[in-house]
This record gives structure tokens, C-alpha cells and sequence, in this order.
């Protein structure tokens, strides 16, 4: 799958294989508590499943002002 991190700088990875977006998380080393997962437009919960084809957004929930 293509993982795409939005913020604070964009970076694109690959990923091979399915897993859930709790073991994305953890294998990729982000906080489910401080980040959105975004498959086509909808936020995933950390028990679905996301797919080798699949594109996943990932941005950073905290903001500043």
C-alpha cells in the first residue's frame, strides 16, 4: 500500500501486505491518539483492515494557533 504522511512535511512510503491500521501504527511508529488514518475520504478505525492496493493518508491531528 502507499502511505502518504500530510503533516508536518509530506512523505510517501510502500508497505507491503495486509494489516489493521493498529499494527500500521505501530509498525510505522505513530500515535493512533494524535493522527487521523484516511482511506478514500473516510476515517478508519484502529481494528479495520487496510489492503496492499489500497492508498492511506495519515495526518497529524494536532494543530497550533
Amino acid at each position: 500500500m502507499r502511505v502518504i504522511f500530510r503533516a508536518p512535511d509530506k512523505k510517501e512510503i510502500e508497505v507491503k501486505g495486509d494489516r489493521t491500521v493498529k499494527q500500521l501504527a505501530k509498525e510505522l511508529n505513530f500515535s493512533l491518539e494524535s493522527h487521523l488514518v484516511i482511506r478514500d475520504g473516510q476515517m478508519l478505525t484502529p481494528d479495520q483492515l487496510v489492503k496492499d492496493e489500497d492508498v492511506i493518508e495519515i495526518f497529524s491531528a494536532v494543530s497550533g494557533g
